[in-house]
């Protein structure tokens, strides 16, 4: 009995421990089956990323070329620099040779490398160690170097903004370069490399491979010489007009090419981090601003187009006044009884403002919407605004009246230059356009873009019609200083107030000029703008000297007769005269003297003597230039100093101020001494 409990006992455990192990295989087999079966692909790449690494292929961005094929922009070969922390040796070294090469403060290195919790960080992105041999030679044990492509910039910081800018990565972030961005940066490629047990990557023997595409290459619409000239005559006038900054903006009327677009201030795109918000954005089609006397050439358009006035009409200026509820608009040439051509000449607001009325509002409005105003050019750059036009049922019941001389409106510097572009190419206006093709990196055509377009304004014959107006302006008008012997322009000069704090400045302007050469074979259409000038506020002597000194010195463009293109362009240079001495001078005579030359005094006084003149005597300066002169006060309230002076000029300005005169010698003054109320002068 006791066996048979015994043998009983032992089949129950024996069938207990089968059923266990039969439980555990079970599970094993389900754990195996999970694993190796639903889990199998993920595990299978667990284990294939212990030995195998996908490397980038990066692509190399593509490059940007001007209208003449010339590159403007392409990629460079540069070296970055970085470290592991818990390897440096030498981080005293590496500081002041990166320092040297970058221009960065040492210090900054130095705190990057002391962090030692972590096992990379950048120091340095994008040097080109060939202008820096020392980086050649730089060796630690924890330093690194990675061979990466950078944007190159081939004409520094020509045509910045329109082009734009790409961060370390490269990828585009302003201009051209974020606009074609998806075209310009490619695809990238991989490869698949094998990791050894120390975790160095070695290629395989048939590794997968996926070649990068290398991104597209785009040309342009601009002259990338055109747009030299116009930077740095912008910038030349900008500071001869101590402006805030300005904007020039040239295309070609018939395709709507933009040959140059430039603001002042500017940028180098390859130092972003030393550019402002405010040097970097694309003025001539982020900012607006009320037009002014530019939109009457649009104004007389829609006149002559519903035949409401012809050139030659009679229109009255009302003696330069015309009261409007309780404002007054006023000319700053006073008109009676004239011509419509005189008026647009002499640009007065009481004709376009009275005038305005004899259009429909609707009807006013359509021609000024159908000129671009309110909507967008399509331009093919980012950020673009549409402007302020106000619809006819907005209008009040003076609207349409400052409507027709530039207010109550705005609009971008591109809007008002491609307005008159629809009026230089017969009536048509054409879409604005940056780029005319993509390439492949093999130059093969991809994509062509041809001119658009957008439609016809106004006719052929009110388009010839206003032309000739705005010649007589440029001739006989407010545009005279945009002149050159030989070929014949037409323009319109602005001058506007701005809104500041919600009420028009008297101190802040904006001066323009635009117009479009040749007059009657229009080539190019150009804008200048400068924002809040104080030498001048003027457009006609604040911007249209600068459109004539762009004219003169890209005159090769047009393509005109040998003997014409070199007496254009010798005008430029001649446009120059030297400065003469007037010091001694009553400002009466010294301004009398420098109106020979084309000169004149900021502010001819009745009383003194000139003592002290800017520009100095002997300087080159442009004719057109106002003198600064510092004025001898008739009483002794200080001591002129006359030497460099000739004698009888020196005796001139010291009796003025007062002063008897000792004199010693003759020729020029070298020297003065003074006792009390006398001077001594000493000539040699």
């Amino acid at each position: 009995m006791a066996e048979r409990e015994s043998y009983d006992a032992i089949r129950w455990k024996a069938g207990v421990m089968i059923l266990f192990f039969g439980i555990a295989f079970t599970v094993v087999i389900g754990r195996l089956f999970w694993i190796q079966v639903m889990q199998g692909s993920r595990f299978r790449e667990m284990a294939r990323r212990q030995y195998e690494s996908k490397v980038e292929l990066r692509a190399e961005r593509g490059s940007l070329f001007d209208r003449h094929g010339r590159e403007i922009v392409g990629m460079l070969r540069t070296t970055s620099f970085a470290v592991d922390p818990t390897m440096i040796e030498n981080p005293q070294l590496i500081a002041q040779v990166l320092s040297v090469a970058t221009g960065e403060s040492a210090d900054r290195y130095l705190a990057q490398m002391a962090d030692k919790s972590r096992r990379f960080a950048w120091l340095a992105r994008g040097i080109n160690t060939a202008l820096n041999e020392d980086l050649e030679h730089l060796n630690d044990p924890g330093l690194i170097r990675v061979t990466e492509p950078k944007r190159n910039f081939i004409y520094g910081p020509v045509g910045a903004q329109l082009v734009g800018t790409t961060d370390v990565d490269n990828n585009g972030l302003t201009g051209l370069e974020l606009q074609y961005d998806s075209l310009l940066r490619g695809k990238s490629g991989f490869m698949i490399m094998q990791r050894d047990g120390r975790g160095r990557l070695r290629p395989g023997v048939n590794p997968e491979r996926q070649r990068p595409r290398d991104g597209y290459d785009l040309d342009l619409t601009i002259d990338i010489d055109f747009q030299r000239v116009v930077e740095q005559e912008l910038r030349r006038g900008v500071q001869d007009a101590g402006a805030v900054g300005g904007t020039v903006v040239a295309i070609e009327p018939s395709t709507g090419d933009i040959l140059a677009m430039a603001s002042v201030p500017s940028f180098d795109p390859s130092r972003l981090d030393k550019a402002s918000s405010n040097a970097i954005r694309i003025r001539a089609i982020t900012d607006q601003y009320e037009p002014g006397s530019t939109i009457k050439a649009v104004t007389a358009s829609a006149l002559i187009e519903e035949r409401k006035l012809a050139p030659n009409d009679r229109v009255d200026g009302n003696g330069g006044q015309l009261t409007i509820g309780s404002t007054v608009i006023r000319d700053d040439h006073a008109l009676g009884p004239t011509s419509f051509k005189i008026a647009l000449e002499q640009s007065s607001n009481v004709v376009f403002a009275s005038s305005s009325r004899l259009l429909n509002d609707k009807v006013f409005y359509k021609y000024v919407r159908d000129f671009g105003f309110g909507i967008p050019t399509g331009v093919d750059l980012p950020g673009e605004v549409r402007g302020i036009l106000k619809r006819p049922s907005e209008f009040g019941d003076y609207t349409k009246l400052y409507m027709a001389f530039g207010y109550e409106m705005s609009c971008t510097a591109l809007q008002m230059l491609n307005a008159y572009a629809a009026i230089a190419n017969g009536g048509v206006m054409m879409e604005p356009r940056c780029v005319r093709a993509i390439k492949d990196a093999n130059g093969k055509t991809v994509k062509e873009f041809p001119p658009q377009r957008i439609r016809q304004v106004v006719s052929e014959r009110t388009a010839h019609d206003v032309t000739s107006m705005l010649v007589g302006v440029v001739e006989k008008g407010t545009g005279k200083n945009a002149q050159i012997p030989g070929v014949q322009i037409a323009g319109k000069t602005g001058t506007a107030q701005q809104l500041v704090d919600g009420s028009y400045s008297q101190k802040a302007y904006t001066a323009s000029f635009v117009g479009f050469y040749p007059a009657h074979a229009p080539r190019i259409a150009m804008i200048v703008m400068l924002d809040r000038p104080t030498t001048s506020i003027y457009g006609g002597t604040a911007s249209a000297p600068i459109f004539r000194r762009i004219v003169q010195k890209t005159m090769t463009m047009l393509r005109l007769d040998l003997n014409t293109i070199e007496r254009i362009t010798a005008s430029a240079t001649a446009d120059s005269v030297i400065v003469p001495d007037i010091r001694g001078l009553s400002p009466l005579t010294a301004d009398t003297v420098l109106r020979r030359l084309g000169l004149s005094v900021d502010d001819p006084a009745d009383s003194g003597v000139v003592l002290k003149q800017h520009p100095p005597y002997g300087q080159h300066v442009e004719r057109g230039t106002k003198v600064t002169v510092t004025l001898t006060p008739r009483m002794p309230q200080s001591q002129p100093d006359v030497r460099g002076m000739l004698l009888r000029r020196a005796i001139t300005v010291l009796h003025a101020a007062g002063y008897e005169v000792r004199v010693r010698g003759h020729g020029k003054v070298v020297s003065q001494q003074w006792s009390g109320k006398t001077c001594t002068v000493v000539a040699q």
